[in-house]
This record gives structure tokens, C-alpha cells and sequence, in this order.
């Protein structure tokens, strides 16, 4: 008889149910043994009554489209505890249905290292069942094992009947009130089996230390600027007298609270807390455990102008972002009323006469924070100047004229002339800015000089310039 049945055995001796029974040291203490019972009748779980822990723990389905059943045939045996009696059986027939069993209500709060054992009868001398195991973690089901190789200790020739399973260990996780276990024969294959004599075992808690297994958090561990954090602690119970200490600097260095969480402790800039147990038979001197909360400085952003906030056409400025304090890495997006402009992304940013507007500029850190300037608007110079460029030109020239009109539909009129006086070109012009352009193209004019006139409607002249064509 191998260790782990003889454990086993032992273990059967102690209450069937959650219980306070102590195996020999170092041995595990039974939580639950359910041995299905022994029903009158075939009985799908999910009607069953008859378990051996009906009262103490529920039993279900497993949140399954179908259910398994409890029946006396091929009843559990050839293995040192096998109880007989009913066994939970899953069909096989049928490649889409799968058949759900789940033990309920298991309170493992109190225990560590837990572990599952059951026995299953193998139906098939040639292939295994598509199977699985899985644990409830108090917000979702977590498979434990879906694999033959992860369930059982047989060759898929091994002959048919009853084994008992491999051993799962179940992770710190499952150790909670209201821990659920659950069996599924999964949708594929249609290979039957049936199980008996499921088994959960635990090492009790070991109550009263000076925080072992300890986790250390913080609700934020890194921060653009300064933040206030809640710090927590978690461990198992403490030795009568002691209690968890905060310090932040060092261990032992500026105590800012007491207790396992502290909430809304103000950082201003990268620091690092400790904590350590204290009191009781802990004394003062054991070591601390840290958590680290990063504060990334955030830097002022401002805009300098270098030149004109107010322009004519062919004046450019220069806009340039400055951070306080400096800061290397930054990377900088500027916006033009609101909008992103495009391709600007350095620390400076030329304006021209058709690029007016309000300016801002972002910068973002190494680390994923960022500031914002406030705006910067740069406006157009009012002139009674008729501006013509590029003069002299060889064709294409653009003819700008001061408006403070805008409005929809609002358009001004070119007259062109030559030295003889014959008008060459007129066109509307529809404007939309301070400095519209009025774009015209005399590649096909002879060379000489022109006599532009700008008009705001047709037949008014407001203003006049020459234009050279080479």
C-alpha cells in the first residue's frame, strides 16, 4: 500500500465533513471524503439528495449544459478505500452533450497546501474520456487539469475499471470560503466514465506568527506627479500582541501608521515604504518587507514666440516649447485650434501668414506622462498693402489683400492689366482668412509689367500693385 493511501486511510477515520481532526505531523487533514451515497435509482446529480454530505456542502452540475448521474451499477472497487456505493456516472453517447458534477460549498480558508484525490472507473480498454477538472476561485472557474497525462496514472490500453486518479494540487488561490470543485465530461469523444470517492485534504493554517507568506501592495506603483496611495499588507494571523509598523525611508526610519492597510498616504515623490511586524513576541528588530511607488515629475509647459504674434505675408515666427523644469526624452505634439498638426513633433514650430490661429503644445515623458502649455494665438497685422509673390515671376503668383471679413460667402474681385491699359484677367476670389491667397498663373501672358487691382465687389478698386512676368 503506497504513502498516499495509507494517508488516505487515516484520513477516513477522521469526520467526513469539514472537520478539526490532526493526522501524525506533517500529515494532511481531511476537509471533505464524499462517497456519492448509495441511491435508489439512477438520479441525475442535480436531483440527487442521498450524498454523504448532503446538509454540510451543495451539489450541482457544475454550471454545465447537462448533467451527470448517480447510480449503483459497476459500483466503485479493487482499490483500498473504494466505498461501493453509488458512483457518479457521464454518458458517452453523444458527442455534444456534456455532463456536469460539482461539489459546492466548501469552506478551505483555514487550510493550505490543498490537494484532490478521487477514483474513476475507466470504461474503455483503448482511449480515456475527454475529462476535466476544475475549481471555483470565488470569481470564475479555473481548470486544473484537462488531460489524460494530468488525471491519470494508466495507459490508455490499460484495462477497464476502477483506479484511482493522480493527486492535483490546488493553488493558494482555491483556499476560500466557498470553494467549489467540479467534474466535467467535456463536449467530443464518447468514451463514458464514472467516479466515486472524491477526497479534499489540507494542511490547517498555522495561526499566530510574525507575518509569514507576506504580500505587500500598493493601489499604485507608479504616478505622473504626486498621488496618494493606499498600502496593504497581507499574511496570516499574528502572534497575540503584534501588529504591522509603516515606515517609509527605511526600516525603522519616518513611521507613518499602523495595522495591515493604510489609506490616502500622500507621495510627492518616488519613495519606497517598509513595513515589519512589531509587538508581542516579534520585538522591534525583524526585517521589513517594501513595495515602491515611482513619481514622475511632470514639467510645466509653456510657449515662447520668437518673433511676431502678429504677421504679414512672407513674415514667419517661431514658436518654442519650453519645460519647467528641464527635461530630456520628451516627445511633443502641438495643436492648432484643437487639431493635431501634423509632422509636428519637435520642441519648435514655424508659423506663416495661412498657419494663424490659437497654439498649444503637449509634452509627454519617458514614462507615459504628460502636460499641456496654455495657448498661444497668433493673429494677423493689418495693412493697406496689396502683397504679390513670388514678384518678379515666371508664371504662378499669389495676390493677398487685409480683410477682417471672413464670413461665409465673402469674396473679393482681381482686376489684371497691362501697360496698355486692356484688362487681362478678372476673376472672384472667395475669402477665408485675414490673408487669403488669390492664386493666379500667367504662364501663358506675355513678359512685361501688370497692374494688379484688388476690388471688393466688381468695378470698386481698394487697392493696386505691379507685377513683373519674366
Amino acid at each position: 500500500m503506497n504513502l498516499r493511501i495509507k494517508h488516505l486511510l487515516h484520513s477516513f477515520l477522521c469526520f467526513f465533513v469539514v472537520i478539526a481532526c490532526i493526522p501524525a505531523a506533517q500529515a494532511q487533514t481531511v476537509l471533505f471524503a464524499e462517497n456519492m451515497g448509495v441511491p435508489s435509482a439512477t438520479t441525475v446529480v442535480t436531483s440527487y439528495t442521498g450524498w454523504q454530505n448532503a446538509g454540510v456542502l451543495s451539489f450541482s452540475n457544475g454550471e454545465q449544459a447537462a448533467s451527470a448521474d448517480v447510480r449503483t451499477t459497476n459500483a466503485s472497487s479493487n482499490y483500498p478505500t473504494a466505498s461501493g456505493g453509488g458512483n457518479v456516472f457521464y454518458t458517452g453517447t453523444s458527442a455534444t452533450n456534456a455532463g456536469g458534477f460539482s461539489i459546492e460549498g466548501i469552506n478551505a480558508s483555514a487550510f493550505r497546501n490543498l490537494s484532490l484525490d478521487f477514483a474513476y472507473r475507466k470504461e474503455s480498454s483503448s482511449a480515456f474520456p475527454n475529462f476535466s477538472v476544475d475549481y471555483w476561485n470565488g470569481t470564475a472557474w479555473v481548470n486544473l487539469g484537462n488531460t489524460a497525462a494530468a488525471l491519470f496514472n494508466e495507459a490508455a490500453t490499460a484495462p477497464v475499471g476502477w483506479y484511482p486518479a493522480k493527486t492535483i494540487s490546488l493553488p493558494a488561490a482555491a483556499q476560500i470560503n466557498g470553494l467549489k470543485l467540479r467534474f466535467v465530461r467535456n463536449t467530443g469523444g464518447t468514451v463514458t466514465i464514472r467516479i466515486d470517492d472524491v477526497v479534499l485534504t489540507g494542511t490547517p493554517a498555522v495561526v499566530g506568527t510574525c507575518g509569514s507568506n507576506v504580500t505587500v501592495s500598493s493601489s499604485v506603483t507608479a504616478s505622473c506627479g504626486p498621488t496618494s496611495v493606499n498600502l496593504n499588507v497581507q499574511s496570516g494571523p499574528l502572534v497575540t500582541g503584534a501588529t504591522w509598523v509603516w515606515y517609509s525611508g527605511s526600516c525603522g526610519g519616518t513611521r507613518i501608521g499602523t495595522g495591515p492597510s493604510l489609506t490616502g498616504v500622500a507621495v510627492s515623490s518616488t519613495t519606497t515604504f517598509f513595513v515589519r511586524t512589531e509587538g508581542g513576541t516579534c520585538g522591534t528588530t525583524r526585517s521589513c518587507e517594501t513595495v515602491a511607488v515611482t513619481v514622475t515629475p511632470i514639467p510645466t509647459m509653456s510657449v515662447e514666440v520668437l518673433g511676431d504674434t502678429s504677421l504679414l505675408p512672407g513674415k514667419t515666427t517661431t514658436l518654442i516649447a519650453t519645460a519647467t523644469p528641464a527635461s530630456t526624452g520628451l516627445v511633443y505634439t502641438w495643436r492648432k485650434d484643437g487639431v493635431v498638426v501634423s509632422g509636428a513633433t519637435g520642441a519648435s514650430i514655424t508659423i506663416g501668414i495661412d498657419d494663424l490661429g490659437l497654439y498649444t503644445v503637449s509634452a509627454q515623458t519617458p514614462q507615459g506622462c504628460s502636460a499641456t502649455s496654455p495657448g498661444r494665438r497668433i493673429t494677423a497685422a493689418a495693412s493697406e498693402q496689396a502683397w504679390i509673390s513670388p514678384n518678379p515671376t515666371s508664371g504662378p503668383f499669389k495676390v493677398r489683400y487685409y480683410s477682417r471679413a471672413t464670413v461665409f460667402n465673402f469674396k473679393r474681385v482681381l482686376y489684371i492689366y497691362d501697360q496698355r491699359g486692356q484688362l487681362v484677367f478678372t476673376r472672384e476670389f472667395p475669402i477665408t482668412g485675414p490673408y487669403s491667397s488669390m492664386d493666379v498663373d500667367f504662364s501663358a501672358m506675355s513678359k512685361g509689367a501688370y497692374y494688379v487691382f484688388i476690388g471688393k465687389t466688381v468695378g470698386e478698386r481698394i487697392a493696386v500693385g505691379k507685377l513683373l512676368v519674366q
